[in-house]
């Protein structure tokens, strides 16, 4: 092109002159390929990983694969001196067959990404024109129940792309990214898309506060979105109108230089296998938590991912990291399900909460549980008065002055009932303690008896010896005796002080208990019985301090009675029909779900079950899924389920691993000239990201 338009500008040479001067056609080469060196785009960009979830969103940013691997100093890569585009030059033992093992050793070494979250939605102080997104709705407001809300995706799916673009512009701007859209971009509502994420381009680092160690942090190395990379974690089968959208979002309003799209449960299968990998490798003796649990690798890649989150919950049956798409099933109740029928059925028992979204959400996080016999509960709940259950408690409510977020106490039936108990654990404990010292004192009596038995015995017989001998011997005889009499006299005296001490302590303890603490600690044998009633008693006193507090708290704060919705709640995941759905729960959609696989890898499924998600949280969720799959698995599979410490986040964690892999941005993500070129020459967007979502890394192969 660049020679084409010299020749057109400068007049045309003739071809004789042409082959006469090789230098000008080797340099005009030179610059064609520079131009077009120049319009690719590096495939060493730092990376923004957002996991979008219905109710918050993770993100973090991974630097430039140079950038880590100087910090973690990974064996066999070194950074190629003078490229532009920084990347890194392997050697020709990374590039032989078994170069993946060595490569996921050194990822080890790489330092780990942390990882943030935020609100999704934007929310409107009431009489205000200012809108808030994301961390600014936490940081600036304190009852957000006086916020009007607006979040951007409806059953999983994103509905609002003006109300997701300002979210996205928000986890840009903390994490260091300037938006930089493109020129002429026109999306919906005559570009105000893109002055929203114009108004958020051009200001400088501010150093932020750490919320944990309340110290100012320096501002974060500042990119520009042109020359980043970001990865969408997407539930499966987004709808082709939906995903255009987000991508004239990403390309033209954000200006992203490259956009990947995974499935999240395919990132958490990712994560999981890496998992079993180095749970293979340790040794069965080392202290490790899973070893303990006897978890072992079974070697076969296979993983079903149960996502069960915000808007929906999905069954994701994957092979080595790639989800078999015939057999993924979708379940329409999620947690905001749950967190509406908990708040119908407050507002139906006790009071009006169906403003108060936010606060019913976290009753349910901190009070929900899911039961293994729920109709044996529930008849048992029937049988028992109200606030006598077991599983009843209050949720005070906050104040939003003193407390502004609530918390759960015992309901007055249940607290009394367990103060009855403590009172008798602690008669039982000092009585116990009383025998052992009336045994101690009945065995140093009985030593104290044996003794004189043995003195008297050695008398007797000194006593025969002294007949025997001479005179002088009967008069010092007669002195022992005397000596020995002398000796008992004191050892009853002894005896006889010993009790004064004990009676006269035990009135001085009734009538003062502080000024003879000293004494009784210095008094040996008695300080145990006296600490001990100075314990009741202390005990006694805090407990009737406890009492008052309580009343006075009870009378200042307002209190919701969580009785049997505590576990009817949680129940609609196992049984959807209780509230009209006409479908199975999680446990016949898993079973429906394997069965829809091929039957050679059935058994490797039921055996890696993985549970992800903010409804695997919920107490006893995993326990109940594992019996459920029990009972309907074919009795030749084994069936195990493995719920990660963080169900919430262990998508993203997969998808930072996966981000490190070489050949990521080549072969998973679309730069934007590849993305507009497709679209010029009408390619559907199953042609564009259908190869690139759904198909495994050859490493798990």
């Amino acid at each position: 092109r660049a020679k084409s338009s010299k020749s057109k500008g400068g007049g045309a040479k003739s071809s004789k002159q042409q082959q006469a001067d090789p230098t000008a056609l080797l340099a005009s080469a030179s610059v064609a390929n520079q131009q077009q060196k120049h319009l690719r785009i590096p495939t060493n960009l730092p990376v923004c990983i957002v996991d979008n979830g219905g109710w918050t969103v993770k993100y973090g940013l991974i630097p430039p694969l140079s950038s880590l691997a100087v910090a973690g100093n990974p064996a066999g890569e070194t950074i190629a001196k003078g490229s532009s585009t920084g990347a890194i030059a392997t050697t020709h033992a990374q590039k032989e067959n078994n170069a993946s093992d060595t490569k996921n050793d050194s990822n080890d070494t790489i330092p780990t990404i942390p990882l943030s979250s935020m609100y999704n939605a934007t929310a409107r102080p009431p009489h205000q024109l200012a809108v808030l997104a994301g961390d600014e709705i936490t940081t600036r407001m304190k009852n957000l129940g006086q916020l009007s809300w607006n979040l951007p995706l409806e059953r999983g799916m994103i509905c609002d792309g003006e109300t997701q673009l300002r979210v996205w512009a928000r986890v840009l701007e903390v994490l260091g990214v300037v938006p930089v859209p493109m020129m002429g971009s026109v999306v919906g509502g005559g570009g105000f898309l893109a002055s929203i994420a114009a108004a958020r381009r051009g200001k400088p680092a501010v150093a932020s506060m750490d919320p944990v160690a309340g110290k100012q942090q320096p501002p974060k190395t500042t990119y520009s979105s042109n020359n980043c990379a970001f990865l969408l974690l997407v539930p499966p089968f987004v709808p082709s109108v939906i995903s255009e959208g987000v991508d004239c979002m990403l390309f033209r309003e954000m200006g992203m230089a490259r956009v990947a799209r995974m499935v999240g449960p395919c990132m958490a299968a990712v994560r999981y296998l890496s998992f079993c990998q180095s749970i293979s490798k340790t040794k069965p003796t080392d202290d490790n938590a899973e070893n303990k649990r006897g978890w072992i690798n079974d070697n076969t890649k296979c993983c079903c991912v149960v996502d069960s989150g915000y808007s929906f919950t999905h069954i994701v049956p994957t092979r080595c990291g790639e989800a078999l798409t015939k057999a993924i099933r979708r379940l329409n109740v999620g947690g905001k399900v749950l967190t509406n029928l908990l708040k119908e059925a407050v507002t139906y028992r006790q009071w009006n909460m169906m403003d108060e979204y936010h606060i019913v959400n976290d009753a349910k996080e901190q009070l929900c549980f899911v039961t293994h016999q729920f109709d044996k509960e529930m008849k048992r709940a029937r049988a028992t008065r109200k606030g006598l259950r077991w599983f009843d408690r209050e949720y005070l409510l906050p104040d939003f002055v003193n407390t502004f977020q609530g918390s759960v106490r015992l309901p007055e039936p249940l607290q009394r009932k367990k103060e009855m108990e403590e009172m008798q654990d602690m008669k039982r404990e000092l009585e116990r303690l009383q025998e052992e010292k009336e045994k101690r004192e009945l065995a140093e009596e009985a030593k104290d008896l044996v003794a004189n038995m043995l003195q008297q015995e050695e008398e007797e017989q000194d006593g025969k010896d002294a007949r025997d001998g001479s005179a002088a011997s009967d008069s010092k005889d007669k002195e022992g005796r005397k000596t020995s009499k002398h000796r008992k006299k004191s050892k009853k005296e002894k005896k006889k002080m010993k009790r004064r001490r004990k009676h006269d302590n035990k009135e001085d303890g009734d009538n003062n208990d502080g000024d003879d603490d000293a004494r009784t600690d210095e008094s040996g044998s008695d300080s145990d019985e006296e600490t001990e009633q100075q314990r009741l008693q202390r005990l006694k006193a805090m407990r009737d301090a406890e009492r008052k507090r309580r009343e006075k708290e009870s009378l200042d704060r307002q209190a919701l009675a969580m009785s049997v919705e505590r576990f009817a709640v949680p129940e609609v995941l196992f049984r959807p029909s209780d509230i009209g759905l006409d479908c199975g729960g999680v446990a016949e959609a898993i079973v429906e779900s394997i069965e829809s696989c091929e039957p050679m890898v059935r058994a490797a499924m039921y055996h890696n079950v993985l549970l992800v998600g903010g409804n695997a949280k919920i107490p006893g969720f995993q326990e109940r899924v594992e019996s459920e799959l029990r009972k309907l698995a074919p009795t030749n599979y084994a069936v195990r389920v493995y719920l990660p410490e963080d169900p919430v986040s262990y998508a993203w964690e997969g998808a930072q691993q996966f981000v490190r892999r070489p050949g990521f941005q080549e072969h998973f993500s679309v730069d934007r000239l590849s993305w507009e070129t497709m679209k010029k020459k009408g390619k559907t967007q199953q042609e564009i990201w259908e190869k690139r979502m759904y198909n495994s890394p050859h490493e798990l192969r």
